[in-house]
């Protein structure tokens, strides 16, 4: 029996809905630029819920503050491109130690900071967003590639 549905359309549609989180929280800024207050409330709604963003630790595009704290862009945006490019796609073993290792770097950077031991830089935050997003979101891009694109098995199916 032939396949019910258009596997290759499913796999373009998969990775365009995780490209579009970027998408998402580009265009959200651009319409707080622009003053489209209506459509930028609706667009912005779904990141109120997300992130707390105090206003210092919100990053400024030509004066317009991002919809997301710096940590918040570094793991959606990190997530959302890795998972729509499908890269990296690291083995169980190496996700078992990276995420581990992500998440205790993080947790310094946030305490250190909270602690006052340094202000707020948004470099750390973005890093520590994207060390935790970056490998996971490649992990999952290359799952949903592996099982719609039906490519072989690759180094995530080994070593579990």
């Amino acid at each position: 029996m032939a396949d019910p549905w258009n596997r290759r359309a499913a796999l373009v549609a998969a990775r365009a809905s995780f490209a579009s989180i970027t998408v998402w929280i580009a265009l959200t800024t651009a319409l707080r630029a622009a003053g489209a207050g209506l459509w930028w409330t609706a667009f912005d709604l779904p990141f109120r819920v997300l992130c707390h963003r105090i206003p210092e630790r919100v990053i400024s595009i030509a004066g317009t503050p991002m919809p997301l704290c710096s940590r918040c862009a570094g793991i959606w945006i990190g997530a959302s491109l890795s998972a729509a490019i499908a890269w990296p796609v690291l083995p169980l073993r190496t996700l078992r130690i990276v995420l581990p290792a992500a998440l205790a770097l993080m947790g310094i950077e946030v305490l250190t900071q909270d602690l006052g031991l340094h202000p707020v830089f948004h470099p750390t935050r973005i890093l520590s967003g994207l060390l935790i997003s970056v490998p996971l979101g490649g992990a999952i891009g290359g799952m949903i590639t592996r099982e719609l694109g039906g490519a072989a098995p690759g180094p995530a199916d080994r070593n579990v």
